[in-house]
C-alpha cells in the first residue's frame, strides 16, 4: 500500500475498488424542449392549496334517467309548487321560517304544529314520546339505503318514506282533540296560577294610569317661612358716607357722595365728580378708602352703567340672607313665560333677579371653595322643578363629589341616576351629543328650525334637557380630550335642540376652563376667587376677587353687563320637601344607568384593530409608554393616544401622570380575561 504525505497528513490510497452499496445510475439529461414542458407531480387544490392528501379523485359521471329540472336544488326531493309548499309547511317559503325549540324534538313539534295550524299545547308527558317518532323515522329511511345506491333508488325510497310519514301524521289531528279533555282535567290547580298572574299583572296595568294622572307642581307651602330680621343701618351708612367724603377731601379730589343704595350684602355709594376730575383719581384711592372704611373688601365701579356717577360698593356690617322662599312668591318669577326660568337672587337695588336658561343658553359657574357654588346650583334645580313637569324637562346631573346632588336622585325628571363616576359622566356627555344630532335630524325632516317649532307641529313634544356638571376639574383630569370635545359640540349647537349645559368648577384655571369651552358659554356666574387672574379666566375682566363670599356673586348674562347680586339660599329641608313631593307622584323612569354608560363608553372606545395587540405589548412591557407604542406599531400620535385612552377605559392601564409612562393595572390572568372580552366585543 502506497502512503502519501501531504502537509502533515497521511493519505492511504487503496488499489482495489470497494463494492457499491446501490446500483450505479446514469441520470437522463433533459433537452431544452423537455424542460419547457410542465408536469405536475402533486395535486394542488384551488381552494385548500397543498394542505390535502396527495391523491387525485376523479368523479364518475352517472347519467340519471330522472329529469333534474324537476328536483329541488339538492337533487333529492321533487320540486314542489307554491300550493304544495303552503299545504305542507304552512308557508310558500319554509326555508325562511323561524325555527323555535331547545332541541330537535321541540323544533319538529313546532314545525308539525305550524303545518296543521295548531297552537302550542300545554306540556304533557306523552308529547315528548310522540315527538321523537318522526325524528327517528327519517334516519331509519336514510340508513336503510346502501351508500352505492343510485340516485333513482334514493328518490323512490324518499317518496315512499314521505307517503308513510303522511299516513302516520294523519291520525295526529284526531289525537290532539282527545288530549284537550285530558288537559282540562289536569289544570284544576292551574286556573289558580293564571288568576294569581292576573292579580300580579293588575298593578302593572295600573302604573300607566298613574303616569297619565295629572302632574302637580310643588306648591310654595312646602318651603319653610324665613324669619324677618329688622335692622337699622342708618348710623353705619352715615358714618361710611362721612369717611368717604373725608378721604376725598384729604387727597384733594373734587368728589363727594351723592346718594347710596342699601343692598342685602353691600351698600353702593354713588360718587359725583366735579368738573375736570378724572375717574382714575378715584380708582387710585381704592386702598385708602378700604383702610378708612375698615372694610374687608371694597369694589369700585367706574362709572355705573347707565349713570353719570362712580359706584363704591362697601360690605354691610350686618349681612342679610336672601331666602329662596321669598323670591318664588314674586310675580316676576310666578308669571314668567319663558321656559326654564330660574330665580338667582337679589341685586343691590333690591330687585329679584330672574333669568331663563333658554336665553343663556349655557352657563359657567366658578368660584373658590365655600363661595356658594353648590347652593346656587341647588337654587337653579329647585326653580326648574317648581315650574316644569317630567314631560317638559329632563335632566342629567353629574356629581363627582358624590354628596352635593344626592337629594335629587330617583326623581322622574332624571334620564339617569345622579352620575358620580367620571367615566360614566364622559359617556353621558357623548350620549348628549348623539341626542343633539338625533334632534337636529328630526328638525330637518319636519322642516323646522328649533325645538319650539318642532313642538308646535309634532304630535309628541320633545322635552328640554338640562345637563349640570358640579365639578368640571375632576372630569378634565381623567378624560380631558373627550370631555372638552363633548362640551365644545354641545355649547356650539345644542341651543336650538333644547339642550342646555351648566358647568361648575372650584378651580377656574386655564387648564380646566379652556378657551374652546369658554368661548361658546356666554353666561358666566363668578363667586369670590383668590386673584384677578382667576377672575379674568371666568369673566374676561377683573372684579370677582373683590367679592366677599357666601353667595356674593357677579352675573354676566348673554348680551348684558355684569351685575352684582346676593345669591338666594335654599336649605336642605326645603330641597327634601320638594323632591319628596315629586317622588310621591311619579316613579323614576331612567333611560339608562351608570353601569350601562360605563359599558357603552368602553364599547365606543374599542374600535381600533390594534387595540388587542397594543394591550399585549403594554402588559409585556409593564408600562404604557406612548413613544414605544408609536415606534413598535409604526402609527401616529393621535391614533396611539386614542388606543391608550381605550386601554384606560378598559381598566388595563392607569391614568395620565404627565410625561411619565402609565402604569399597568392588571396581571397576566386578568389581562387574558380583558383581552378575551375585547375580542368578543
Amino acid at each position: 500500500m502506497l502512503v502519501l504525505r501531504f502537509k502533515r497528513k497521511f493519505v492511504k490510497t487503496p488499489f482495489e475498488r470497494t463494492p457499491d452499496e446501490s446500483p450505479f445510475k446514469i441520470f437522463h439529461i433533459l433537452t431544452e424542449e423537455e424542460k419547457r414542458v410542465y408536469k405536475k407531480d402533486r395535486f394542488v387544490s384551488p381552494i385548500f392549496g397543498t394542505h390535502v392528501k396527495d391523491e387525485v379523485v376523479v368523479p364518475i359521471m352517472e347519467k340519471s334517467k330522472t329529469n333534474m329540472d324537476k328536483l329541488d336544488p339538492f337533487r333529492i326531493k321533487p320540486k314542489m309548487t307554491n300550493e304544495e309548499r303552503i299545504k305542507k309547511y304552512g308557508t310558500a317559503y319554509p326555508e325562511f321560517d323561524v325555527v323555535s325549540g331547545k332541541n330537535l324534538s321541540e323544533a319538529l313539534e313546532d314545525q308539525d304544529r305550524k303545518i296543521h295550524g295548531e297552537k302550542s299545547p300545554a306540556p304533557t308527558w306523552s308529547e315528548p314520546e310522540e315527538a321523537v317518532s318522526p325524528a327517528e323515522a327519517t334516519p331509519e329511511t336514510d340508513l336503510g339505503m346502501p351508500k352505492d345506491a343510485s340516485i333513482d333508488d334514493h328518490i323512490q325510497k324518499f317518496m315512499a318514506s314521505e307517503d308513510g310519514a303522511e299516513q302516520s301524521l294523519d291520525p295526529e289531528p284526531e289525537i290532539t282533540p282527545e288530549e284537550d279533555p285530558s288537559n282540562e282535567t289536569v289544570p284544576p290547580a292551574e286556573p289558580e296560577a293564571p288568576a294569581e298572574e292576573e292579580r300580579d299583572a293588575m298593578p302593572q296595568e295600573e302604573e300607566p294610569a298613574k303616569k297619565q294622572a295629572p302632574y302637580e307642581l310643588p306648591p310654595e307651602s312646602l318651603f319653610s317661612i324665613p324669619p324677618d330680621v329688622k335692622t337699622d343701618p342708618k348710623e353705619s351708612l352715615e358714618r361710611q358716607k362721612h369717611a368717604i367724603d373725608q378721604t376725598f377731601e384729604a387727597f384733594g379730589v373734587g368728589a363727594h357722595v351723592h346718594s347710596y343704595t342699601y343692598g342685602p350684602t353691600v351698600t353702593r355709594f354713588e360718587v359725583v365728580l366735579d368738573s375736570g376730575v378724572r375717574i382714575s383719581k378715584v380708582t387710585q384711592l381704592q386702598d385708602n378708602l378700604k383702610m378708612n372704611l375698615s372694610a374687608e373688601q371694597i369694589r369700585i365701579e367706574a362709572p355705573i352703567p347707565g349713570k353719570s356717577t362712580v359706584g363704591i360698593e362697601v360690605p354691610n356690617e350686618v349681612r342679610q340672607t336672601v331666602h329662596f322662599a321669598n323670591l318664588i312668591k314674586k310675580d316676576v318669577f310666578k308669571n314668567a313665560e319663558d321656559p326654564l326660568t330660574v330665580a338667582l337672587g337679589r341685586d343691590i337695588d333690591g330687585f329679584t333677579i330672574v333669568e331663563s336658561i333658554k336665553a343663556m343658553p349655557h352657563g359657567l359657574i366658578a368660584g373658590q371653595t365655600g363661595s356658594g357654588k353648590s347652593v346656587n346650583i341647588n337654587t337653579i334645580l329647585v326653580s326648574l322643578l317648581l315650574k316644569h313637569s317630567p314631560e317638559e324637562l329632563k335632566m342629567i346631573l353629574i356629581d363627582p363629589k358624590m354628596v352635593e346632588l344626592s337629594s335629587y336622585d330617583e326623581l322622574p325628571h332624571l334620564l339617569t341616576p345622579v352620575i358620580t363616576n367620571v367615566k360614566a359622566a364622559t359617556a353621558a356627555l357623548k350620549w348628549s351629543v348623539d341626542e343633539m344630532e338625533r334632534r337636529y335630524q328630526m328638525f330637518s325632516e319636519s322642516k323646522v328650525r328649533d325645538i319650539v317649532g318642532y313642538n308646535d307641529v309634532a304630535s309628541k313634544a320633545l322635552p328640554y334637557m338640562v345637563i349640570v356638571v358640579d365639578e368640571l376639574a375632576d372630569l378634565m383630569v381623567v378624560a380631558s380630550q373627550a370631555v372638552e370635545e363633548s362640551i365644545m359640540r354641545l355649547t356650539q349647537k345644542a341651543r336650538a335642540a333644547g339642550i342646555h349645559l351648566l358647568v361648575a368648577t372650584q378651580r377656574p384655571s386655564t387648564d380646566v376652563i379652556k378657551g374652546t369651552i369658554k368661548s361658546n358659554i356666554p353666561t358666566r356666574i363668578a363667586f369670590s376667587v383668590a386673584s384677578h387672574i382667576d377672575s379674568q379666566t371666568i369673566l374676561d375682566s377683573a372684579g370677582a376677587e373683590k367679592l366677599i363670599g357666601k353667595g356674593d356673586m357677579l352675573l354676566m348674562v348673554n348680551g348684558k353687563n355684569k351685575r352684582r347680586l346676593q345669591g338666594a339660599f335654599v336649605s336642605d329641608e326645603d330641597i327634601d320637601a320638594v323632591t319628596n313631593f315629586i317622588k310621591n307622584q311619579r316613579t323614576p323612569d331612567y333611560l339608562f344607568t351608570a353601569d350601562e354608560l360605563i359599558e357603552k363608553a368602553i364599547n365606543t372606545f374599542q374600535n381600533d384593530e390594534l387595540l388587542v395587540d397594543v394591550a399585549k405589548f403594554v402588559i409585556g412591557q409593564g408600562e404604557a409608554s406612548m413613544n414605544r407604542i408609536i415606534k413598535n406599531f409604526n402609527i401616529g400620535f393621535n391614533r396611539a393616544q386614542s388606543i391608550v385612552s381605550s386601554l384606560e377605559a378598559a381598566g388595563i392601564v392607569g391614568e395620565n401622570v404627565g410625561s411619565k409612562a402609565r402604569d399597568v393595572l392588571v396581571d397576566e390572568t386578568e389581562a387574558e380575561a380583558i383581552i378575551a372580552k375585547l375580542r368578543g366585543i
